[in-house]
């Protein structure tokens, strides 16, 4: 029972690669022909699909594809019985008591009922007609697309099913999916059997001889696992994948908690159970970079369009990537050093459960005002809580996620019951304050408390109910605010 509670322990480190840079060219083609060979793997499965499930007359490229199967499924059959015979070899040379009773693998076409092209067939496929992006990609990576693809497919089938029996739980009826753009690179991923450490300094690629130096990184104290090739605002990031380990999932304690309640003019608001002062982490700068960020971006985009019907011209360029680039970068950095202070706090306060409040599609159901919306929707509230939860996991502390229904509204000096929001029911729910302007709320005592602590209070007694049981006058004392550069 102790194994199945493990988990490997990994982590990653990222260099960024410009226009420039000796494996920029590389890195390009790769990307540019993963995609280009997903597009073709997902063209031949859909074109059987489709084919196999409509009545009407085949259309010219079905029929193609169809035409290509049955003038090469005897090649494709040959090859896995020349694999079989291999394999019956080297079961011969095993004691008679050690042999294994082995059956060739042989393709059939596709049919009405078996209308999914496997991966199999699709490599052996590619492999006979000499396929030109497969072959333009080194080994496994080509396999990796491949299996990418019939993996986005197991995934609508799936989709699929669970959407007959709950529609509700879907947006829509779930699409086949689609191809990738012309223009778009695809994500590439080296295993640590094609890309190597050399010289305790350099990565080394499949097919070419530029090296990348990766510095200390090389005797990180962590077994190599894997590099992966992310196409991100005209460059590349590159992620080396280390295995550090393995640790134990973290049970939540629920006994000395923080509830965090995050926001737009406090990022986060933070209540304690432990007799600690409750806390406020401004926002500010997100709201500075993203007013500079807009006002930029607008005065770009406007030029970039003057004049251009909907459907012409161009809506990207350098200078528009360029900014969204260096926005990017400016918000990972200050949700680093939120997330890094926030652990600090808990640790020195010996917390060890950290409560989150999020609801399911709280941006896309925002509905706050225009300017709010605009300002909460363009906020990454999703990378400051998965930044939060990996380190607070390192550092042996558990992350609960709950959704956050009506605790702004409930009043947690009064001790208010906090109801949880249900699609279609619109009860009107009675409580014993309200906020009576921006960032204040009034008890059923006219006692004032900072609304968004409020909001945080109420998130932790969610999951844990008599979290307070030892008095509140820590939360309802005025917070200390917290500046972040």
């Amino acid at each position: 029972m102790e194994v199945q509670n493990l988990k490997k322990d990994y982590r990653t480190y990222q260099i960024n690669i410009k226009k420039g840079h000796r494996l920029y060219d590389y890195f390009n083609e790769l990307c540019l022909n993963s995609s280009k060979l997903y597009n073709v793997t997902n063209f031949y499965i859909r074109q059987v699909y489709t084919a196999l499930h409509s009545d009407k007359k085949l259309q010219p490229l079905q029929q193609e594809v169809m035409d290509t199967l049955q003038d090469n499924i005897e090649k494709m059959n040959e090859i896995q019985y020349y694999s079989h015979q291999k394999r019956l070899t080297k079961e011969k040379l095993k004691p008679m008591a050690e042999r294994k009773e082995l059956k060739p693998n042989l393709f059939g076409l596709p049919s009405k009922d078996k209308s999914f092209l496997s991966y199999n067939f699709l490599d052996c496929l590619f492999k006979v007609i000499k396929q030109q992006d497969y072959y333009s990609l080194p080994g496994q990576i080509n396999q990796q697309v491949i299996r990418n693809v019939i993996q986005n497919w197991n995934g609508f089938f799936k989709s699929i099913k669970t959407y007959k029996t709950n529609p509700k739980n879907f947006k829509g009826k779930p699409s086949i999916p689609g191809y990738l753009s012309r223009d778009r690179k695809k994500e590439t991923i080296f295993s640590n059997q094609i890309c190597k450490i050399q010289d305790k300094k350099f990565l080394r690629f499949p097919k070419t001889k530029g090296r990348l130096n990766i510095g200390k990184l090389a005797t990180f104290p962590g077994e190599f696992q894997q590099v992966r090739i992310i196409p991100k605002y005209n460059g590349f990031t590159v992620e080396v994948i280390f295995l550090v380990g393995v640790k134990k999932e973290i049970p939540a304690q629920k006994e000395r908690c923080m509830g965090i309640d995050l926001g737009i003019d406090n990022i986060a608001a933070i209540a304690f159970n432990t007799g600690h002062s409750s806390m406020l982490f401004k926002g500010g700068v997100i709201k500075s970079i993203n007013q500079r960020y807009n006002k930029m971006r607008g005065f770009y985009y406007a030029a970039l369009r003057n004049g251009k019907k909907p459907k012409e011209g161009q809506f990207r360029s350098k200078i528009l990537i360029k900014l969204d680039a260096k926005r990017h970068r400016k918000m990972k950095d200050f949700f680093h050093k939120v997330s890094h202070n926030i652990v600090k706090i808990a640790i020195e306060t010996n917390v060890d459960t950290i409560i989150i409040g999020k609801n399911k599609d709280w941006k896309q159901k925002s509905n706050i005002g225009k300017r709010n919306n605009q300002r909460f929707v363009q906020i990454p509230h999703a990378l400051l809580i998965e930044l939060i939860t990996y380190k607070a996991n390192a550092k042996g502390i558990a992350v609960i996620l709950t959704e956050e229904s009506y605790t702004s509204q409930a009043s947690f000096p009064d001790g208010d019951l906090i109801p949880t929001y249900k699609l279609g029911n619109q009860t009107h729910h009675q409580f014993s304050g309200k906020r009576i302007k921006r960032g204040l709320y009034q008890t059923k005592s006219k006692m004032r408390i900072n609304a968004d602590i409020n909001a945080a209070a109420n998130i932790l007694r969610k999951v844990v109910p008599n979290a307070f049981a030892n008095g509140i006058a820590a939360v309802c004392s005025q917070p200390r605010v917290v500046n972040v550069r």
